[in-house]
């Protein structure tokens, strides 16, 4: 059983904690670096008592669950993983452990979180709520486990699925921009219901956060510039997309101008969200000029950081690094007001250049 959950360690887990990196990092920064211990503690004690918080907080973890179990799932279906099918070999109770510890180990950003909601839930004696709080994560656990128990017992389940909902887009003529939103949409629905989720939330937070203290325009930036490094799971994605399906597009007679418009565009309509709660939540001290500014900013970092990632040479470690510094000099660069139009007019400028120098000379990895 050691033996096999720590292959599942090796090639899922790290894989995992690897790709996510940098959504691991911005949950983390926004948690711990805009709210005080003092102010998680009055958090997490209002949701102990009060069941519609509590739900909501299931609700969250529910859906980080589905996130690790569809990405588990896809890795199951990958090629390169076809040998961890031959964990059928293994006896099925020392396989469901596994996979129970598998499950367990990608759920830790939540799972943390509840063990301290079940030490305040100890200290107050409110039983119930340590009670639905152990039941629902021994049910996140369980529920993964059986289903990687069932995917693995089927090994062609995912080619007759892919199948199905390729047919169903059969009939739909698609203009180019949208290529890769409907690739989400039939491929990655979770994650981009979670990218979403979290980065309007995030906006959503700042903006409501703004009136209640003595907080100027920075603080709507830096929620703009972790709004942005959420997407970054996206870009990655969209970059393995083009690996798969659309290697041929360098072939089509387009002008870098053209190419860079659609990139552009269908950025611009996957942050449509973003822009929407911006707009709704503005608050009142806040021009609308700002605003235009800011979602112009958070769509020069999501662009930018698509273009950067035609650079070969650099392993995925060096590249998340890079992505991080990138992050901490945004910080500073906002916190010492320099103003986001010139930031994204930088954003823009570098995104252009690099897809010019390094587009065609790239060479995907699958």
């Amino acid at each position: 059983m050691k033996s096999l959950f720590r292959i599942f360690n090796q090639t899922i887990v790290k894989e995992y904690y690897r790709q996510n990196a940098v959504f691991v990092f911005a949950v983390l920064m926004f948690a711990f670096g805009f709210l005080r211990a003092t102010e998680h503690i009055t958090i997490i004690k209002n949701t102990l008592r009060h069941p519609s918080l509590l739900a909501l907080a299931f609700a969250v973890w529910a859906l980080h669950a589905l996130k690790v179990t569809l990405f588990t799932l896809r890795l199951l279906e990958s090629r390169q993983n076809e040998f961890l099918y031959h964990a059928r070999l293994y006896p099925a109770i020392q396989r469901f452990v596994a996979f129970c510890g598998l499950q367990l180990s990608l759920i830790q950003l939540t799972f943390l979180y509840a063990l301290a909601m079940l030490k305040f839930g100890i200290e107050e004696q409110n039983w119930q709520a340590v009670v639905y709080i152990i039941l629902f994560n021994v049910f996140l656990v369980v529920a993964g486990a059986v289903i990687y128990e069932y995917r693995i017992q089927r090994p062609n389940a995912a080619q007759v699925r892919n199948r199905a909902v390729w047919s169903f887009f059969a009939g739909y003529t698609t203009p180019p921009y949208l290529f890769f939103i409907r690739y989400l949409f039939a491929k990655q629905p979770v994650l981009l219901l979670l990218t979403k989720l979290f980065a309007c939330l995030v906006l959503m937070g700042v903006c409501n956060l703004y009136p209640t203290d003595d907080y100027d325009e920075r603080l709507l930036a830096l929620g703009g510039l972790f709004a942005a490094a959420g997407h970054t799971v996206i870009c990655q994605q969209y970059l393995e997309f083009e690996n798969r399906f659309m290697n041929i597009t360098r072939n089509l007679p387009l002008s870098n101008w053209q190419r860079l418009f659609q990139f552009g565009l269908s950025y611009f309509i996957l942050l449509i969200p973003e822009f929407v709660v911006v707009l709704r939540n503005l608050p009142n001290e806040v021009n609308y000029g700002f605003s235009l500014i800011l979602i112009i900013f958070l769509w020069s970092i999501v662009c930018l950081n698509h273009h950067v990632q035609y650079i070969n040479g650099i392993s995925y470690d060096a590249f998340m690094q890079r992505v991080f510094f990138a992050g901490v000099l945004y910080l500073v660069l906002i916190m010492f007001r320099v103003p986001l139009f010139l930031m994204a007019l930088v954003n823009t400028t570098t995104a252009v250049l690099v897809f010019r120098k390094h587009y065609f000379r790239s060479e995907f990895n699958p």
